[in-house]
């Protein structure tokens, strides 16, 4: 991989976090002018918590600024894989798009459940097999993402039963998962 390519500089965030701080600024500035306009007195917010609109402003643009580069960074990826048949490695499609390749896995899955895109991943070698629709098997034990921490806490062996990150149950021997591209060693 070429050092000196041009990659994007935002990470994909994926979500509306940003937005929850905006919220929780906006609700205590509302609350510090009611409390103002009727003189009630609650750890002082009447004198102070107006001030709290303007970090909830900065936050609102923080999170309309994650949702505008969010959507690039997927109508690039989206218009790279139209139409793509055949295997790819993670590593080299985020080059030809410019993209860092810890954000391209999370990229593929938004697209997989946004528009539809259909591709699984080889199990032994971790490339994108574009064309093939994935056989999503949960496990019943899967309840919730794992931190990598806590992967090697439940699975202390290494014999992974299930992908800790998204529940899919790979093949006995996969290196990678099928469903979202996790390394499972």
């Amino acid at each position: 991989m070429s050092q000196d390519r041009y990659y994007q500089k935002k990470d994909y965030k994926g979500n509306l976090s940003a937005f929850g701080t905006a919220i929780v600024f906006t609700i205590v500035g509302v609350l510090s002018l009611i409390f103002r306009a009727y003189n009630i007195s609650f750890i002082g917010l009447a004198s102070w918590g107006y001030w709290l609109f303007i970090p909830a402003f900065f936050s609102f643009i923080g999170g309309f600024s994650s949702l505008y580069w969010d959507k690039r960074m997927r109508d690039i990826v989206h218009s790279s894989t139209l139409n793509r048949t055949g295997r790819v490695k993670v590593e080299n499609l985020a080059q030809e798009v410019g993209i860092k390749s810890k954000n391209m896995l999370r990229i593929l899955v938004d697209l997989r459940t946004r528009r539809g895109i259909q591709y699984s991943y080889d199990g032994a070698t971790g490339e994108i097999i574009f064309g093939e629709e994935v056989k999503y098997e949960p496990a019943p034990e899967f309840e919730t993402p794992l931190p990598k921490k806590q992967v090697e806490v439940i699975f202390p062996t290494g014999e992974i039963n299930y992908c800790p990150y998204c529940g899919h149950r790979p093949p006995v021997g996969s290196k990678f998962c099928e469903s979202c591209g996790s390394k499972l060693e």
